[in-house]
């Protein structure tokens, strides 16, 4: 039988009633000795915990905030270390920068007929070369 199957006996009114009368006729149990003085002390001794936990953070807070204000204070009389960074007008300024219109303008642009005739030149060689290893072959047969 699953727990779920069981069947929790409920008590009646009457059972109910007999129940609360004989623990409200019964004297108070009494707590150990000495439970009130230990929860006392468990209680002050966490919050004397909280109070130092606390004050050691401010400490941190206050040790930051001090290093902080030194800092703030001390950089601008650091002596320059002469470690300086360029700006790009500054680079342009300096080196003799040539733009593109001027790259552009000094090549020599070739004109398509320029470019074929270099071609059929090409061609001529191969034809040339070609020629020439015939003759070499024939002279070797």
């Amino acid at each position: 039988m699953s727990e779920k199957d069981k069947i929790i006996p409920y008590l009646s009114d009457d059972e109910l009633n007999k129940l609360i009368m004989d623990i409200e006729g019964k004297e108070l149990v009494q707590a150990p000795a000495g439970i009130e003085r230990n929860v006392i002390s468990f209680v002050e001794r966490k919050n004397r915990r909280k109070t130092v936990e606390f004050s050691q953070y401010c400490l941190r807070v206050g040790f930051a905030v001090a290093a902080a204000i030194a800092l703030v204070c001390i950089v601008p009389f650091i002596p320059d270390t002469g470690v300086k960074v360029t700006s790009r007008e500054e680079v342009v300024a300096e080196k003799n920068v040539i733009s593109r219109d001027e790259v552009l303008e000094s090549r020599s642009v070739k004109t398509r007929e320029e470019v074929l005739s270099r071609r059929s030149g090409a061609l001529d060689l191969e034809k040339a070369e070609t020629y020439i290893q015939s003759q070499i072959q024939n002279l070797f047969e």
